[in-house]
């Protein structure tokens, strides 16, 4: 995949998860949803405008942050736990992608 193909499947992944935060029952849940849904469009925005900068090229490393942050959460908090491993492997997903759209 080329950065720019991976800018417009995280866009749309940034949409599709504010989407869902419209008809999300918690608000808890709806907050987390667009905070996500924001920083996938802005990385989508960065890499769209500037696919051959720093930024774009070690993108890969906000999700890696990202998933062990989840990670972390899910081991600290049992409510929180299956949207948090959930959000985690998505995420390591998303660092795998970019990493290797990135080299």
């Amino acid at each position: 995949m080329n950065p720019r193909g991976l800018a417009v499947a995280r866009a749309a992944w940034g949409g599709a998860l504010l989407t869902v935060a419209r008809v999300a029952e918690e608000d808890e849940v709806a907050m987390v949803l667009v905070a996500l849904g924001v920083r996938h469009l802005v990385q989508a925005t960065v890499t769209l405008k500037w696919p051959h900068s720093a930024a774009s090229r070690w993108a890969w490393l906000v999700d890696g942050a990202h998933s062990v942050s989840m990670l972390a959460l899910a081991g600290a908090s049992k409510r929180w736990r299956t949207p948090a491993m959930t959000s985690a492997a998505t995420a390591a997903a998303w660092a795998l992608v970019s990493r290797t759209t990135s080299k």
